[in-house]
This record gives C-alpha cells, sequence and structure tokens, in this order.
C-alpha cells in the first residue's frame, strides 16, 4: 500500500503500489477516553524514630469511575526533590492497592520526604505525584 485515503463514498481508498486504487469500507472505532487522573491528597506518614527502621504513610483514595481498578505507587528520598517530583533516584514501591503502606528498612532519626501518585490497573496511566510529605518550604 503506498497511500490510504478517505473516500466519501465508500469509506477508504487504498492505492497499491503499482497504481490501483480500490475502495474498502472501513469500521473506524474509537477507543474509549482514559481518565485524568488526579493526584492522591492528605498524604501524612509518621517519622521515623531514633530506633526506628519503619515508617507507615497514608493518603486518600482518588475518586475514578469504579470501573477502574487503581493502584498507587510510593516514592520516598532523603532528598526532598520538589513538591510534586520526586528526585529520579528516589526508593519506588508500586502495585499497592490499599491507601496506605509501611516502608521499612529506613535510617533512624532521618527525615524522608514521600510522594504518592494513582495508576490505572492494566492502562499504563500514571497521573501526577501529590505534594510531598513533609511539605515544608
Amino acid at each position: 500500500i503506498s497511500s490510504f485515503s478517505p473516500s466519501h463514498a465508500r469509506g477508504y481508498t487504498c492505492t497499491v503500489i503499482g497504481g490501483t486504487s480500490t475502495a474498502y469500507p472501513v469500521l473506524l472505532v474509537t477507543p474509549p477516553a482514559v481518565p485524568v487522573i488526579s493526584p492522591p491528597s492528605q498524604v501524612q506518614g509518621v517519622m521515623v524514630t531514633q530506633s526506628g527502621t519503619s515508617s507507615t504513610v497514608s493518603w486518600t483514595a482518588v475518586l475514578t469511575d469504579p470501573k477502574y481498578n487503581i493502584l498507587y505507587v510510593v516514592r520516598y528520598s532523603t532528598d526532598s526533590g520538589t513538591r510534586t517530583d520526586p528526585p529520579s533516584d528516589a526508593m519506588k514501591r508500586s502495585g499497592i492497592t490499599a491507601t496506605s503502606t509501611t516502608l521499612t528498612g529506613l535510617q533512624p532519626d532521618t527525615i524522608y520526604y514521600v510522594w504518592v501518585a494513582a495508576e490505572i490497573l492494566g492502562a499504563g496511566v500514571q497521573g501526577s505525584y501529590s505534594t510531598r510529605f513533609p511539605n515544608e518550604a
């Protein structure tokens, strides 16, 4: 096929290499729109204590059509990154189905910054990250 163009009379016209043109009816299917995913809100965590090595982080679920299965991605780092973007080397936990998770293997008496994003299972679509927690300037 050397060209493929709309034909008002019969759908689309295909021109085959060598110059033969034939009109073929074509059924055009529009894929369903993928929803916009808002970032999770009210991200909160429990600070790591002097002797602790884990912290529980929670957030408010995103609201979306119930036909979509939502998973969450949590990024965390000792580098504050920006308010809405974790640093590229931030640790990552993905595939979280609940609105909380426990981060383990943390260093005692250390501030970790946390960002949370939602994604649609199987669609390859991830929303923006939340504003980091803690959110000091």
